[in-house]
């Protein structure tokens, strides 16, 4: 799903992104703590990369794009912030949808 409008630098950023979300999934904490906010962090900065490639190109995959990382960091807040426990499956979910983002 990468476009050739992601550039080397934003490509990072994913990878920074799926790397955090994937040590939260792997530590699972029980109080919510400093991984959902390492990994709020890095989809948000993810999600700020791909805004400023869009708001240059005003492509339609650019904007897909920035949809999904969107989707993805409100699952990530919304288990850092959840009424109950983490909603764990919900995360996986969307860090399968960011590693096929990421490529």
């Amino acid at each position: 799903m990468r476009g050739a409008s992601v550039m080397a630098s934003d490509e990072a950023s994913g990878v920074a992104a799926l790397r955090a979300v994937d040590k939260l999934l792997t530590e699972q904490p029980d109080k919510v703590g400093h991984d959902f906010s390492a990994a709020e962090h890095e989809v948000a900065a993810y999600r700020d990369a791909l805004s400023q490639v869009w708001r240059t190109t005003q492509a339609e995959a650019d904007r897909q794009r920035l949809a999904v990382v969107n989707s993805v960091l409100s699952v990530v807040v919304g288990g850092h912030f959840p009424l109950g426990g983490a909603p764990w499956p919900h995360i996986h979910k969307a860090r399968d949808r960011l590693a096929e983002l990421v490529g």
